[in-house]
């Protein structure tokens, strides 16, 4: 009789830790294309939704890391430093928070791939 009652808690622990897992909120994360500003290391990695930026990069230890672009024109790789949000009934340019090449002022931006395997490169 203890037996079945011993078994009978740990089906009931298990159905129970099953429905708290699936009632807490997804985390959802993406990959993303960094710049560390100051270690200059352009690096592959997944950030949380939502993440305010900078973050803290791995290879400088400081929030100095923003999403990285590419001019599809020169092969210039820059940051993309977010704009400051808008001052209450300011009129919001329609280029708002769009990353513009910081040589050309153009849109013809991509964010930039690593080569093959790696994770991260050096940038000079």
């Amino acid at each position: 009789m203890k037996g079945k009652i011993v078994v009978l808690v740990l089906v009931i622990l298990l159905a129970v830790g099953f429905i708290v897992k699936q009632a807490m909120p997804k985390k959802y994360t993406y990959e993303a294309v960094l710049l560390d500003t100051e270690a200059k290391v352009l690096y592959k990695t997944k950030l949380p939704a939502g993440v305010k930026f900078p973050v803290k990069s791995p290879y400088s230890g400081k929030k100095t890391a923003y999403p990285a672009y590419r001019c599809t024109k020169d092969g210039t790789i820059f940051p993309y430093i977010p704009p400051p949000p808008p001052k209450e009934g300011e009129e919001i340019p329609p280029e708002y928070g769009i990353p513009r090449c910081p040589k050309d002022g153009s849109l013809d931006v991509e964010v930039p791939r690593l080569p093959e395997g790696k994770t991260f490169i050096k940038l000079k």
